[in-house]
């Protein structure tokens, strides 16, 4: 592993990377694709997966000028070249055809879809995939500040999930500046049927105990949409649209809007027809289910590793 300091390594990175070099500051793409050679060279290995949007085209050229076959993740909402052998993107929304002016190499293959979306192990259990017992609504936002999503969502809607019997779960993390404000209301209005949760330590549990949810754009989506749990889809940032739009357009998710132009009745109304319909979210539910699975990661490597058979 290179790039992440050492305060992002967990206790499970220590049986998987061999070796970890903090390496925060990109020099240059000439400088870094020279460390990165001679970190290959080092282990005498052929192939790299990138996934670091300071990686551009220069960079990923000199490393296949040497031989190297690249993985390339990339951020769909950055402007790019691409020259990797293979280049990722999990999101329902990306097509090839985007950037067909972009590729340096006429080699370049696209993987594309959540088909080859790359899912923690945590998420990998029949157990958890069939567990949603409960009308309980999941709300996240991502790891940082909820934009007050989370505050106007209860205001506007607490009194439809009660009246419909169903019961909210929300998770924020630690960096969230709107906790004790969040905290606070649900203390006034609702604390017997909501559950506030900062930095859960079992996310995955926690998720499959829900049948529905309600968030932002992210990596949660592909995680609850591998549980099968349907969502309203309320980005709370631009590079988050097309990824709701995507999924929206492939089904088992509606994205209602941004939550910059979100509507108060579209939203109510949205939430109470998931809500009263039982077969509405199972229908969503098993769609999901059938989009995505925890192949993704092995597609990859199958597609890496294919000219070596």
């Amino acid at each position: 592993m290179v790039g992440p300091p050492n305060s992002l390594k967990n206790e499970t990175d220590e049986d998987i990377f061999i070796e970890w070099i903090p390496r925060e500051n990109w020099s240059s793409s000439q400088g870094e694709a020279d460390f990165h050679l001679s970190v290959l060279e080092r282990y005498d290995s052929k192939h790299i997966i990138i996934d670091d949007y300071r990686s551009d085209g220069e960079h990923q050229k000199k490393l296949r000028a040497n031989g190297i076959r690249i993985v390339q993740q990339y951020d769909a909402s950055k402007k790019q070249n691409f020259a990797a052998n293979l280049v990722v993107n999990g999101s329902p929304y990306e097509k090839s055809e985007f950037y067909s002016k972009d590729v340096l190499y006429d080699d370049v293959e696209f993987l594309l879809g959540p088909k080859y979306c790359i899912l923690r192990p945590i998420f990998f259990s029949p157990t958890l995939k069939e567990n949603h017992k409960e009308k309980k609504i999941l709300m996240t936002f991502g790891g940082g500040s909820d934009r007050g999503a989370i505050l106007y969502i209860l205001k506007k809607c607490y009194q439809s999930i009660t009246e419909k019997h169903w019961k909210l779960t929300i998770i924020v993390s630690d960096k969230n500046e709107n906790i004790k404000e969040i905290s606070d209301w649900i203390s006034l209005n609702g604390h017997q049927n909501i559950e506030l949760i900062v930095n859960p330590d079992s996310m995955a549990e926690i998720m499959s105990t829900c049948r529905f949810a309600i968030m932002g754009g992210g990596t949660t989506i592909f995680e609850a949409a591998y549980l099968g749990i349907p969502a309203l889809l309320i980005p709370i940032a631009d590079n988050q649209i097309n990824q709701c739009v995507g999924w929206d357009e492939l089904g088992g998710m509606k994205y209602i809007s941004t939550f910059d132009t979100l509507d108060e009745s579209n939203l109510k109304d949205s939430l109470v027809e998931f809500l009263s319909e039982h077969s509405l979210v199972e229908s969503y539910s098993q769609r999901l289910k059938a989009i995505i699975d925890e192949h993704g990661y092995q597609r990859i490597l199958d597609k890496l590793l294919d000219h070596e058979r």
